[in-house]
């Protein structure tokens, strides 16, 4: 079941994150800063982006995390997120309705674009067939 931003908020809360809004650089979603325990989200985000950057830097607080990462570990919480916001049935059903374009699928799982590659990404490394 995908998690509401009430129920990420929730968990932030639980674990003793803070989550707060603000105006972002170009290109930036969201940002963990691990001395304040702080999750920064670009202030603006629909729920539909915000929800999944919000499961990313939560992941970053779980780790320990603070500030950008390396590309592949960076990669792998993208992956993670997308797996759990993306089932193969669901990516199956989706890409019959909609087709292989990738924002026709976004739009289809209500979810942004780098989720689809992030969940794309999975399907290749383990040659599954959605």
């Amino acid at each position: 079941m995908r998690p509401t931003m009430d129920a990420l908020l929730a968990a932030a809360d639980e674990q003793q994150v803070f989550v707060r809004w603000l105006r972002m650089p170009e290109g930036w979603r969201g940002a963990y800063h691990l001395p304040s325990r702080t999750v920064y989200l670009r202030k603006g985000m629909s729920e539909r982006s915000a929800v999944p950057t919000l499961m990313h830097e939560l992941t970053h607080a779980a780790r320990g995390d603070d500030g950008h990462q390396t590309r592949p570990v960076e990669a792998r919480i993208d992956r993670q997120v997308a797996c759990r916001l993306i089932t193969p049935g669901a990516y199956r059903a989706a890409e019959t309705l909609a087709g292989p374009h990738l924002g026709a699928l976004a739009a289809e799982l209500d979810v942004p674009c780098w989720v689809i590659l992030a969940y794309r990404e999975t399907l290749r490394r383990h040659k599954i067939v959605a």
